[in-house]
């Protein structure tokens, strides 16, 4: 007898009309803007495709068990581009992790742990497989799927051999070749994870320069410093110079890499979840053996 959280496992089902995703993210940016905005904009473009569904951003900490789940976030407030909030003198910090296999590894054990601690706290897995199954009714009008979402920065050195010019090219040009300085790169790991319907889905982020990070990030100024004892000195020479602060369009950048990569892992999730590709709903012996063997509680709950 297959238990609640196989029956989900093995069918996934489509986001109902009245179902609500809870998105739970989990990160160690210290200083910078709330990501929720980021977060919240991304899914909702995705559910756009869905007839129905209710969207919630949860940050880590926020959440209690005795507070509503709809305290979390639901659109409006502040974000990466309101306002110029690099030039705010606390303390920022990307938190980065060296190593691709090492920060992406971060990524999964932070998601997936964040995934236990909330379920133990509610009686755990199995109990909350049981309760996506049940009947909606006045008393439980709405049925709520915890998606958990972890973002770890990652720092890497560049690929070797990439865009090389020919020997040709090389002996053309003459004279002596300067050596090049290795490249070291940044980018953010997105791992989303719903242990419900037993979904996992992963991205990493288009690259970019580390300088960048180390424009943005800055040490906690004393009052007396001000936002000048923070700045690197190329920046306060082209500030200096009347031109564009660097860090504004950093900042713009750095927002749009994120969307993106958490779009990507979002929109695989819904495509998922609505039967589209990559193993969804109504395929295989897999699920026909699952719902003869007690699947029809899922069906008469109305998820299959």
């Amino acid at each position: 007898m297959p238990t609640f959280s196989n029956i989900l496992h093995t069918l996934a089902p489509p986001i109902s009309q009245h179902e609500r995703l809870q998105i739970h993210i989990t990160h160690d940016l210290i200083g910078y803007p709330s990501l929720d905005p980021i977060i919240y904009q991304t899914f909702l473009q995705v559910m756009s495709q869905v007839e129905g569904g209710d969207l919630l951003v949860v940050q880590r900490g926020s959440e209690s068990t005795q507070r509503a789940s709809v305290d979390g976030y639901r659109g409006g407030g502040s974000g990466w581009n309101d306002g110029p909030w690099w030039r705010h003198t606390d303390k920022r910090d990307l938190s980065v992790v060296k190593g691709l296999v090492e920060g992406s590894k971060l990524a999964r054990v932070s998601a997936e742990a964040y995934s236990d601690e909330f379920f133990s706290a509610r009686g755990g897995l199995e109990e909350a497989a049981k309760h996506a199954t049940e009947v909606l009714s006045e008393s439980n009008p709405v049925r709520s799927s915890d998606i958990f979402l972890s973002i770890q920065a990652i720092s890497h050195a560049a690929p070797q051999g990439l865009f090389a010019t020919s020997r040709s090219s090389e002996e053309k040009e003459g004279g002596v070749e300067e050596p090049q300085e290795e490249d070291e790169l940044i980018v953010f790991a997105i791992y989303l994870h719903d242990p419900i319907h037993g979904i996992s889905y992963n991205a990493l982020s288009q690259s970019f320069p580390a300088k960048w990070v180390e424009w943005l990030d800055a040490p906690a100024a004393t009052e007396a410093a001000g936002e000048e004892a923070q700045l690197p000195a190329e920046i306060q020479q082209i500030i200096q110079d009347g031109g564009v602060d660097p860090r504004e369009w950093v900042a713009e950048w750095m927002e749009a890499m994120i969307s993106l990569s958490v779009g990507i892992v979002a929109q695989r999730y819904v495509a998922r979840r609505m039967g589209v590709g990559e193993g969804g709903i109504g395929r295989g012996k897999a699920r026909e053996a699952v719902v003869e063997a007690g699947g029809g509680e899922a069906a008469r709950a109305g998820i299959i």
